[in-house]
C-alpha cells in the first residue's frame, strides 16, 4: 500500500508478505524405519546368466531341406506391393528376421515358417500406422521373399570364455557381478519404499497452517504441462499433494535445521 509520495519526499509503502510457518518439532524420534536385508540365491544368479546367454545366441547355418522353425534366422530379399503396385520403401535386401519375435511387421515373421533356402515365400500384411511413409500407414501390402539363407541358434554355452566377454574374469566371478547387479536392483526399489514410508510417517506427524499462495505455488509446479481440462478435473488432489509436499519440506528443513544438517 502506498502511503505518501511526491516531490522531495521519501516514497512511503507497505508490503504485505505471507510468512513461512514457524514450526516445533518434537517426538520425530518416535518415528520408525523398517529395516530389510538383500539376499540373493544361487538360482536367482543362474537364471540371470542363462538370460544373459540366451539373447547373446550365435547362429549357425542350416543344411540344405531343413525348413525354417521359430527362433530361426531367416536372410531375404523382398519386393512389396500395395493393390499390385510398387510403393517407397517396399523393397529390401538382405533383411533379417529372426522367426517368432514379431519385430518386423505384425503377422509377417509366421509367414516364413517352413521356408526352404532359395525359394520364394509370400507375406500378407497390414503396415502399421507408424510406418515412416504415412499415406501408406494402414495399408494391406503383399510381400513377396526370396529366402537367402535360414540359420538356426546354437546356444551359448556358459563358462569363462562366456563370462569374459561380458567383462568378468571368470564365470566366478561373472556370478558375483551378476549377484551384485540383482541387489542393487532391489536396494533401489527397497530405497524407494522406506523414502515413501518415512515420507508418510513424516506427513501425519503435524498440523501445519500453510499460506494459500505457497499451495499454488505447489500446484503449478505438480500440474505443469498438464491440460487445463486434466488440472480442472484433479483440483482437489492436487491441492492435497501440494499440500503433503509443503508440509514434508517444512518438517525436513526445521529437522535439519534444529540438528545442525547439511547436505554435500
Amino acid at each position: 500500500d502506498l502511503k505518501s509520495y511526491g516531490e522531495d519526499k521519501d516514497v512511503e509503502y507497505t508490503i504485505h508478505a505471507e510468512q513461512l510457518p514457524k514450526i516445533k518439532i518434537k517426538g520425530i524420534e518416535e518415528i520408525k524405519i523398517r529395516d530389510y536385508e538383500i539376499k540373493t540365491s544361487d538360482t536367482d544368479v543362474d537364471k540371470k546368466i542363462s538370460e544373459i546367454a540366451k539373447n547373446q545366441n550365435n547362429f549357425k547355418d542350416k543344411k540344405d531341406g531343413e525348413k525354417s522353425e521359430n527362433g530361426d534366422l531367416v536372410v531375404f530379399d523382398y519386393k512389396a506391393t500395395i493393390d499390385g503396385k510398387n510403393f517407397e520403401g517396399g523393397e529390401g535386401k538382405n533383411t533379417q528376421v529372426i522367426l517368432g519375435k514379431d519385430l518386423f511387421i505384425k503377422d509377417f515373421d509366421k509367414q516364413l515358417l517352413g521356408a526352404n533356402k532359395n525359394e520364394d515365400k509370400v507375406a500378407n500384411v497390414t503396415l502399421p500406422e507408424n510406418y515412416p511413409q504415412k499415406e501408406y500407414s494402414n495399408k494391406k501390402a503383399r510381400f513377396v521373399c526370396s529366402i537367402k539363407n535360414i540359420k538356426k541358434p546354437e546356444p551359448t554355452k556358459i563358462n569363462d570364455d562366456f563370462a569374459k566377454t561380458l567383462g568378468a574374469k571368470d564365470l566366478k566371478d561373472l556370478k558375483i557381478i551378476v549377484s551384485k547387479q540383482i541387489q542393487n536392483q532391489y536396494k533401489s526399489t527397497l530405497d524407494t519404499i522406506t523414502k515413501k514410508d518415512i515420507l508418510e510417517q513424516l506427513e501425519k506427524f503435524k498440523d501445519i497452517e500453510i499460506p494459500e499462495t505457497l499451495i499454488e505455488q505447489e500446484v503449478h509446479v505438480i500440474t505443469h504441462g498438464q491440460e487445463k481440462e486434466e488440472i480442472e478435473k484433479n483440483k482437489k488432489i492436487n491441492n492435497e499433494n501440494a499440500k503433503k509436499r509443503i508440509k514434508i519440506g517444512l518438517i525436513l528443513n526445521e529437522f535439519g535445521e534444529q540438528n545442525n544438517l547439511k547436505v554435500n
